[in-house]
């Protein structure tokens, strides 16, 4: 055999069933330095690898192949593969011992392929693994023994399956795993204590399932949590009630009502039904709050008196009209407000008074009166030198711009910013081409009275 940096697999394959003849294939064509391209192989292909261990290959990778099953022998021929990347080859099952002699392996991953199930007990042999990626695959049910072995385990992606329930000890053997993502699947609800053997969860996805409600008591013994993401799910009116929570990601629900109780740090609500700022008694631990895309539509001057601590606030996109005056009087820790596409029109630029630490301020896309406007760009955002966004509507439907930002003067506000009527933009354009060419006539008489000028002082 032809002796390589990398490996030489050879493949005997049962190319006929009546003739008896094996066919091999050598694999040093196509692979180089840990890169596999160009690899097939069957179900029913009879896979052969070499007589010999190959050392000191950490890391195998395939592309561009289409591998029905990992072959048996991978991990004899292979003693020190640490990484194993098999992502897109159409994987469809195991072979038994699929992981015999792969203590050596740490990360595994096997994501859109065509997976249908996972076997008991198919992970002995890799006592190991830290890191398994099975996402994008075609999984519907898990059993309790799939992931035995697994005692090493610290992350765990099972997402855009079709899981539509999980057994109760599936992740019992995995006391370590710290991330769990579970989103894009047919999920509706999990047993009581599923999460009860991993006490040391971090991150948890359940984005993007069909969960009605969701139950806090699933990680009441897990204080290190730090992140839960909970997005996509038709949840209405959900109350949330954790000890100590960094990040709560709930968007693209259909929430009216949310109640959270603990202390949670950063909330994102983005793209639901709120019309009213959600109910937290301990607000005054959040750092950032997204509302942007709720049907908030107005504020009252104590709605954010709570939250004492915001160091980020999103109002984006919420169709309001006004902020009533002290509604940031609490909010002297804020660095970046986004009021950015709403409705509105003319403040009072007090109202922006008690935010001393602002450094990003996003007011583009409303219908501002270019009168105030004018005066919160010399008065507020410019003096404090604080970042903002610019717009970029056509200038055809704006009457002025301050500093990159689209504004409209009392008269015109209503036709030309809230409605796109065709016959008040032409008309408009029409008025703007006569008032230009009205201005470079002015000028140019201007110039012609300033030489004439300047030619009879010379004489003088």
């Amino acid at each position: 055999m032809k002796s390589s940096a990398f490996v030489i697999l050879i493949f005997a394959i049962c190319s006929s069933v009546n003739s008896g003849q094996l066919k091999r294939v050598w694999m040093q064509d196509h692979c180089t330095s840990g890169l596999c391209q160009g690899v097939t192989i069957s179900r029913d292909d009879y896979v052969i690898l070499s007589n010999t261990p190959i050392t000191k290959q950490i890391i195998l990778t395939f592309v561009n192949s289409t591998i029905a099953k990992i072959p048996h022998l991978m991990f004899d021929t292979f003693p020190d593969l640490q990484i194993l990347r098999m992502d897109n080859c159409s994987v469809e099952t195991f072979e038994k011992p699929q992981f015999e002699g792969a203590s050596n392996l740490m990360g595994l991953f096997l994501a859109n392929n065509q997976i249908r199930d996972i076997p008991k007990n198919i992970f002995l042999g890799a006592d190991n693994l830290n890191t398994l990626s099975l996402a994008g695959n075609q999984l519907r049910h898990l059993q309790n023994q799939s992931f035995n072995a697994l005692k090493e385990l610290k992350s765990l992606d099972l997402s855009h399956n079709k899981l539509e329930n999980l057994p109760p000890g599936v992740f019992s053997p995995m006391r370590k795993l710290m991330e769990l993502n579970l989103s894009n699947n047919q999920l509706t609800a999990m047993p009581e204590r599923i999460f009860e053997k991993t006490p040391n969860l971090t991150k948890v996805h359940l984005s993007y399932n069909k969960f009605l409600k969701f139950e806090s008591e699933y990680f009441k013994n897990h204080p290190k949590l730090s992140l839960l993401d909970i997005s996509g799910n038709p949840l209405v009116d959900t109350t949330i009630n954790f000890d100590v929570l960094d990040t709560l990601l709930a968007n693209d629900c259909e929430l009216h009502k949310l109640t959270i109780y603990g202390y949670v740090k950063e909330v994102e609500l983005r793209n639901n039904s709120l019309q009213d700022i959600p109910n937290f008694p301990n607000a005054a631990n959040v750092t950032v709050l997204d509302l942007s895309i709720n049907p908030i539509a107005s504020l009252e001057a104590t709605s954010l008196r709570r939250y004492i601590g915001l160091a980020k606030l999103n109002f984006s996109r919420t169709k309001i009209h006004d902020f009533p005056e002290g509604v940031f009087k609490k909010q002297t820790k804020l660095k970046v407000l986004d009021i950015s596409n709403n409705s509105l029109y003319n403040l009072k630029v007090s109202v922006f008074d008690n935010l001393k630490a602002l450094q990003y301020f996003y007011f583009h896309q409303n219908n501002w009166n270019c009168d105030f406007l004018q005066l919160l760009m010399n008065s507020y955002v410019k003096r404090r030198e604080i970042v903002f966004a610019e717009d970029d509507l056509e200038p055809d439907k704006v009457d002025d711009y301050v500093d990159g930002v689209a504004c409209w003067y009392e008269s015109s506000r209503t036709s030309k910013k809230c409605s796109e009527d065709g016959e008040s933009v032409l008309e408009l354009a029409i008025i703007r081409n006569d008032i230009k060419a009205f201005v470079e006539t002015v000028d140019k008489k201007f110039v012609k009275i300033f030489r004439l000028l300047d030619e009879i002082k010379s004489k003088v």
